[in-house]
């Protein structure tokens, strides 16, 4: 009897062993296209992830960073709205790398994994019209440095960039790159005053003339604009580099580079301003005292229909959370983007997954929070100190920047990352979609009016019904016979504000959406 009850025990154990994940079949592919981009030889990241043994040797810390979620670095909340090339792990792939370590970090099949990806440091643009190389410059910084390094253009004549790719030369140092032209001397006399190359400098170049063209974080590939459109570079201008060295950096070179690709012939340009900023506060002016939480907002009117292509916010270290988003005229709502957890080391300007358009008179607004008390770690003064507005370390901002251009009639079918692409403009021109899908509701939280879009692949029944938290059916919407993408536009005025459940059932496929009432 021992000995069955052992060889069942044993059987028992070999099943459960067989159903957890392994390094070959599922967790590599995880870390090589999530986490490798910065965890390798010349990135940024302290360790390596280039191998099973890397994975090993960090698999705690693994477990531990991918569950806080503080890991991979991406702070915008991808459930208030999805952002194009996002950093972002799933529940699953979480679950999935948990399960992995508390295995026992189980190899599997080693002929079967996948091949590590490559980082050897080729450029993507291989033909640029345009190199901007910064000098050699060796860094020695205890805190935290932002260099500014000026380049001239040469460029004579109006052009487009129409691509543009950062490469740092020491990705070991160097954390994130604001670029920036300026037709005015003001930086070129910066760089003069200081005897290395380059000038140090916080939150820009210094001068009010500089305009923001591009930005680069760790893991970001080469941006291209959609097609017949461009960033403007005016003749004579000057390319300003900030490049930001973390502190603890010592006897480290750099010398990065910039490659565009430039159209001399007339382009759609794309603008990248902050109508949401500090100097037009609804509750100004920006001054946090000590020991005291505050928060500000601004709010924008649109006098044109514009094309929305990109948010970046900015802020500096007693900022805490910000959000912003957009009302039309008709009151929905538009999500742009929503930072729970600001942190000033690691921010950019985020492109949507799609163009989105902007009707005249919609308003934009954002609601940034800031704590100067002893609470907020990142708080650069000890005991806490008035802070005021200012482009210093230890002074404040709040800017919300959108890359924008004006709208052309069909510019909301322009896709700029199709791999996130969901929801309400969403196309259907796939056969391979067999099933009935539901999109995310528009807006989501909503007042009264909400639109849904759904999908039914072949002439089938359906129920739509929204269900409160106890189970309870609040709306039922039935078709016989439907088919193809439907577009439903349901008033829930009369439901109570609280979360709800959106769910789709037709062909005995069921699908469900979070639908949240205000």
């Amino acid at each position: 009897m021992k000995k069955c009850l052992l060889a069942i025990t044993a059987l028992f154990c070999s099943v459960l062993s067989f159903g957890q994940t392994d390094w070959s079949s599922r967790t590599a592919n995880i870390i090589y296209s999530k986490c490798s981009s910065c965890h390798n030889l010349n990135g940024i990241a302290p360790f390596s992830l280039m191998s099973y043994s890397d994975a090993v040797d960090n698999a705690s810390d693994i477990k531990d960073a991918v569950q806080n979620q503080s890991m991979p670095p991406w702070p915008p909340d991808p459930a208030y709205n999805r952002l194009a090339h996002e950093r972002v792990l799933t529940a699953q792939e979480i679950a999935d790398i948990a399960d992995w370590v508390d295995g026992g970090t189980q190899r599997g099949d080693s002929t079967t994994e996948p091949a590590p990806p490559i980082f050897n440091g080729s450029d993507e643009i291989a033909s640029p019209d345009l190199v901007i190389q910064a000098p050699n410059y060796t860094v020695n910084t205890t805190d935290d440095l932002y260099r500014c390094f000026v380049i001239p253009s040469g460029q004579v004549t109006n052009q487009y960039i129409t691509g543009l790719e950062a490469i740092p030369g020491n990705r070991a140092i160097v954390h994130h790159i604001l670029i920036y032209a300026d037709t005015s001397a003001i930086p070129v006399q910066l760089d003069k005053a200081d005897p290395d190359p380059g000038y140090t400098n916080f939150g820009g170049t210094g001068s009010n003339t500089s305009k923001l063209i591009g930005i680069w974080v760790p893991g970001q590939s080469a941006y291209f604009t959609p097609t017949g459109m461009g960033i403007k570079l005016l003749p004579n201008s000057n390319i300003i580099l900030q490049i930001h060295y973390p502190g603890g950096i010592s006897g480290q070179t750099d010398a990065t580079k910039i490659n565009m690709i430039l159209s001399s012939t007339f382009n759609r340009e794309i603008a990248i301003e902050a109508p949401l900023n500090h100097l037009q506060l609804d509750n100004g002016p920006l001054i946090l005292p000590p020991n005291q939480t505050r928060t500000f907002t601004a709010h924008y009117q649109l006098p044109y229909d514009i094309s929305a292509l990109g948010v970046g916010p900015h802020m500096h270290l007693l900022g805490r959370s910000v959000i912003s988003y957009g009302v039309t005229p008709t009151s929905d709502t538009i999500p742009f983007i929503d930072i729970p957890e600001w942190d000033f080391h690691w921010q950019g300007l985020y492109s949507f997954p799609r163009v989105i358009k902007l009707p005249a008179g919609t308003t934009i607004y954002s609601s940034a929070f800031y704590d100067n008390t002893t609470a907020n770690p990142e708080n650069p003064n000890d005991p806490p100190a008035w802070v005021f507005l200012g482009e210093g370390t230890t002074d404040e901002m709040m800017l919300i920047y959108f890359s924008y251009t004006f709208y052309f009639p069909g510019d909301e079918n322009i896709i700029i990352d199709s791999a996130i692409v969901t929801g309400i403009n969403q196309p259907i021109s796939n056969s391979a979609i067999t099933t009935c899908q539901l999109y995310d509701p528009v807006p989501n939280p909503v007042h009264e009016n909400v639109t849904i879009q759904y999908f039914i692949p072949t002439a089938a029944d359906y129920t739509l019904q929204i269900i409160d938290i106890t189970g309870k059916i609040c709306k039922t919407i039935k078709s016989s016979n439907a088919q193809g993408l439907i577009t439903q536009q349901i008033n829930i005025a009369d439901l109570a504000s609280g979360n709800y459940i959106l769910q789709l059932n037709s062909g005995g496929v069921h699908r469900t959406k979070k639908l949240i009432r205000q």
